[in-house]
């Protein structure tokens, strides 16, 4: 923009009022009693205050024109280091900006000096006298970029159209004000020089604070650069020859290709990024320190990284130099200065702001807070926070997890099985998710938690699918196989205990626990003690995990005492009671309850139920008839189903098992089945059993003891017709059967059995429960 501009655009705006003044006249408006004269102040041209936006295009075109010169000279010099991604001027300037600023290091960022300011002042009040002085022209080069700038300006042009437009509305709106053509100009002329002033002020003024805030934002990044390391590095690029240079870019270009870390120096704006909360006091230490350091020659680096690259030769060597010479160009200088400042605040990394924490996803928000509400315990808003989760999120298997979890500590807590059963429905959701569980960890400890479950229920052949499901993922994990065989032998499945662990044994020679399965799969399904014996012995002594059970030692020392080995079985039962196993030497019950009373014989009257027992004493030939009428017809007694027996014949007649009647059989023994009904306490022993036994002569029982201390057993003797040989051994004591009497033991020790008269010997055997067991316990108690 040459220097003519101002005046001439003032010429014409002024006919072009005096032509509106005289087209529109004076307008007079009557306003209540009394004629008021009202002066209205109309902007024109562009709107708003016309001096302060010429002085402000002005400052524009030579910023522009300073930035067009600075791009002229350095295009076709890059630096591969420079991470010009980072701005958002990167594309704009990619190959034309030499981010290396060496050069301009030796012209300090500072605010305008008192001088620069009173430019402006003298320039503004030029503009602002009537008499219209002409400015001093700019120089040659200034002009033809001014004149460069005024001629793309079309999208400049659209917008003072729409202001001439909105200008011409409101002065037809505006027709009825009063104002006078004289009064008016003089006026709005001495309210232009006002504003004028005004502006030019406030122009200063803002240019001055952005100025300050640049060369302060620019100071608390300096003073995190190596200062030192930058002027070594100045000094050693211009030492550099031209065409060693391009050697050198060409060897950095290579390097930086085939490196993946980082470029060695950044700036600190892109290292580290300022926090809001000091910004402030950082400027304001900033400027206390420029102002004080005025006249120092401090050298600045740029607001993007330095590297090193070389620079023309015609370029100074050392930036102080730089400044030396350019010392008696202050005039020129300063404007190049605030350009330089200007375009500095506005190009700035990306990464100088603090960049949003990533927005944590709404599926972990939410899981995580259910979680939370487990930790603390509050399992009934945790249940309801993974319904919901399971519902809006059914894809994500930790979401089911997660719902099993609680539902498996809300049983445990309300005792339900049925919140255990949908606990055992969560976890099959999850595992159903197969592949999709990423972790074989979880997937492992969901199922095995599944399986636990499962077993407790009693539902051991759905325990099963489970087990295969978990060796089909982790196939070279033997204790899942172990797992299942342990299953298996939880049901009595002897042959498929054999199988699986036969298998494990082929593929784990020397694994403890498989060869613990194949032991007991000997002894109980083949009877085959002796072969048995170093497999159980094996594991028993290992002390490995999964062979120190209460049952494997109890298999053990029973295996011995089958093969005459008595003092070594007594031997491994005082290690199982050392251990906790056993409640002692000889009372060796798997399933107990605490602080019970524990003796190998009771009396009628220890128990409470004395009358309950009289009454069926009383009755004992009504009840042998029903059991002698039994016996006499065939397939009505059935083979014990313990492996007890060691020689002889051991049958049975159930009439109650497990505190449930059986129907059929109590219908061919309607009168005893009705005196059971009498005694509850029996008859309702969801621990026990209410039969008819025979043992026929030559029979001899294996030692053993019965599965739990939570009941107690009574013999009502019905035909014994050789007592003196026969006989029951409880611990270290011992009994016999005669006709019509009735004796109580405690089954959980260990007891034995001889028969060794010539004819069958008939009892009735009831369990009943332990007396100091309270209703809650008996309640609660799992079947047996």
């Amino acid at each position: 923009m040459s220097g003519d501009v101002q005046p001439r655009k003032r010429k014409d705006k002024r006919r072009k009022r005096d032509d509106d003044e005289s087209s529109h006249g004076v307008h007079i408006t009557k306003m209540g009693n009394e004629d008021l004269h009202l002066h209205v102040h109309h902007d024109h041209g562009t709107g708003g205050h016309w001096c302060a936006k010429i002085i402000f295009f002005a400052l524009m075109a030579v910023l522009l024109g300073l930035v067009g010169l600075i791009i002229m000279e350095n295009r076709g010099l890059e630096d591969l280091d420079t991470p010009l991604s980072e701005s958002r001027f990167s594309k704009v300037f990619d190959g034309w900006v030499d981010e290396h600023r060496d050069e301009h290091d030796g012209h300090d960022v500072q605010e305008p000096s008192g001088e620069a300011l009173d430019d402006h002042d003298e320039h503004d009040d030029h503009d602002d006298h009537d008499d219209h002085e002409e400015e001093e022209p700019l120089s040659e080069e200034l002009e033809e970029e001014l004149e460069e700038e005024e001629q793309p300006t079309e999208e400049d042009e659209p917008e003072a159209d729409e202001e001439e437009e909105e200008e011409d509305e409101d002065e037809e709106n505006n027709a009825g004000e009063n104002i006078t053509a004289e009064d008016a100009e003089e006026e709005e002329e001495e309210e232009e020089d006002k504003d004028d002033e005004g502006t030019v002020e406030a122009t200063v003024e803002a240019t001055t604070e952005a100025t300050t805030e640049a060369t302060g934002e620019y100071d608390a990044e300096e003073d995190e650069e190596d200062e030192p390391a930058a002027d070594d590095d100045a000094v050693e690029s211009t030492e550099a020859p031209q065409s060693e240079a391009e050697e050198q870019e060409d060897e950095e270009e290579q390097e930086f290709e085939e490196s993946v870390e980082p470029p060695r120096s950044q700036s600190a704006a892109q290292s580290s990024p300022a926090t809001d909360t000091n910004d402030d006091d950082d400027e304001d230490e900033d400027q206390d320190k420029k102002d004080a350091d005025d006249g120092d020659d401090d050298d600045f680096e740029s607001l993007d990284q330095q590297f090193e690259n070389d620079v023309d030769d015609t370029e100074p060597a050392n930036p102080v130099e730089s400044q030396e010479q350019d010392g008696d160009q202050d005039d020129e200088e300063e404007p190049k200065e605030e350009a330089s400042s200007w375009l500095a605040s506005q190009i700035k990394p990306k990464e100088a702001a603090a960049a949003p924490a990533e927005k944590e996803d709404p599926f972990e928000q939410e899981l995580r807070k259910a979680n939370e509400e487990m930790i603390r315990e509050n399992y009934a808003q945790a249940l309801r926070s993974f319904n919901t989760l399971t519902t809006n999120f059914a894809h994500e298997p930790s979401a089911h997890l997660g719902r099993a979890r609680v539902l498996e500590l809300l049983a445990k807590k309300e005792r339900s099985n049925q919140r255990l059963w949908e606990a055992i429905d969560a976890y099959k959701r999850y595992l159903a998710f197969g592949e999709l569980v990423a972790s074989n960890k979880e997937f492992k400890t969901a199922g095995e938690s599944c399986i636990e479950n499962l077993r407790f229920l009693g539902h051991h052949r759905q325990a099963t699918t489970i087990h295969e499901l978990l060796i089909q993922r982790l196939p070279k994990d033997p204790r899942l196989r172990n797992q299942l065989s342990l299953t298996y032998l939880m049901v009595n499945n002897l042959q498929q205990v054999e199988k699986v662990a036969l298998e494990t044994l082929k593929l784990w020679p020397t694994n403890a626990v498989a060869q613990l399965h194949y032991g007991l799969a000997l002894r109980q399904f083949h009877a085959d003690y002796a072969k048995a014996l170093p497999y159980l012995k094996y594991a028993v002594e290992s002390q490995e995990e999964g062979t120190q059970e209460a049952f494997f030692y109890l298999s053990l020392g029973e295996t011995m005492q089958r093969l005459s080995m008595k003092s070594e079985a007594l031997e491994v039962y005082r290690k199982g009671v050392t251990k906790g196993f056993f409640a002692s030497l000889y009372q060796r019950s798997l399933y107990n309850e605490p602080r019970l009373r524990a003796q190998p014989f009771w009396q009628p009257k220890e128990t409470s139920y004395e009358r309950q027992l009289e009454r069926l004493t009383l009755n004992w030939r009504a009840i042998r008839d029903e059991g002698l009428a039994l016996l006499g017809r065939s397939g009505f007694f059935e083979d014990e189903a313990e492996l007890l027996r060691d020689k002889g014949v051991w049958q049975q007649y159930e009439l109650y098992a497990q505190g449930r009647r059986v129907k059929d059989n109590c219908r061919r023994a309607p009168i005893t089945c009705s005196l059971m009904e009498e005694f509850p306490e029996s008859a309702g022993c969801r621990r026990g059993q209410v039969k008819f036994s025979v043992m026929q002569a030559q029979t001899h029982v294996w030692p053993h003891c019965g599965p739990t201390n939570c009941r107690l057993r009574a013999h009502l003797t019905l035909v014994a017709p050789e007592p003196e040989r026969t006989s029951l051994r409880v611990a270290e004591q011992e009994r016999t059967w005669r006709e019509g009497e009735l004796f109580i033991f405690d089954d959980s020790f260990e007891h034995e059995v001889w028969h060794n008269g010539s004819q069958p010997r008939l009892v009735l055997i009831l369990d009943m429960w332990h007396p100091q067991l309270t209703t809650a316990q008996r309640r609660s108690l799992s079947p047996i």
